[in-house]
């Protein structure tokens, strides 16, 4: 039997967060492949938690994106190889790196932005400006919310 919005458990918060998430993130990589860019939407947050915070270290991305230093090591790996980050060693503490974006990826990031905005457009049509607000609004307090109890 079917799943319907009417099942309870269909219409936990939770669980229609984590169904739009999935669902705009498939979009985004989607639309990066047809920009011709080999990254996925988690290299994007990435880099814009850099292009926010340069000089960030590697312990400090983990906390910006809730993700383990494994996952962010990762990333930060596939995003070197593609010459849009450098890895520089910290002169305060040698055993953090720094991480910046490249010239490269400089120039890039209004492009991958674009691709966003774009995406966003898809995933908002047919929706009032006004909703579109009232449900960010509402996602940013459930995410402040939460934030101190997943630190």
């Amino acid at each position: 039997m079917a799943k319907t919005l009417n099942d309870p458990i269909e219409n936990i918060l939770g669980r229609i967060i984590g169904l739009a998430s999935q669902a705009m993130k498939v979009l985004v990589d989607k639309n990066l492949a047809e920009a011709n860019f080999d990254l996925r939407l988690e290299h994007i947050i990435l880099l814009r938690t850099i292009f926010e915070n340069e000089g960030i270290n590697q312990h400090q991305i983990t906390l910006f994106t809730f993700r383990d230093k494994t996952a962010i090591t990762r990333l930060i790996d596939h995003l070197e190889k593609k010459n849009l980050v450098l890895r520089v060693p910290d002169k305060q503490d040698r055993r953090q790196n720094l991480i910046y974006l490249t010239n490269e990826a400089k120039v890039l990031f209004p492009k991958f932005i674009e691709v966003a905005k774009l995406t966003e457009q898809e995933a908002i049509a047919g929706i009032s400006a006004k909703d579109v607000q009232i449900c960010k609004d509402v996602l940013k307090q459930v995410r402040k919310n939460l934030s101190h109890l997943v630190t």
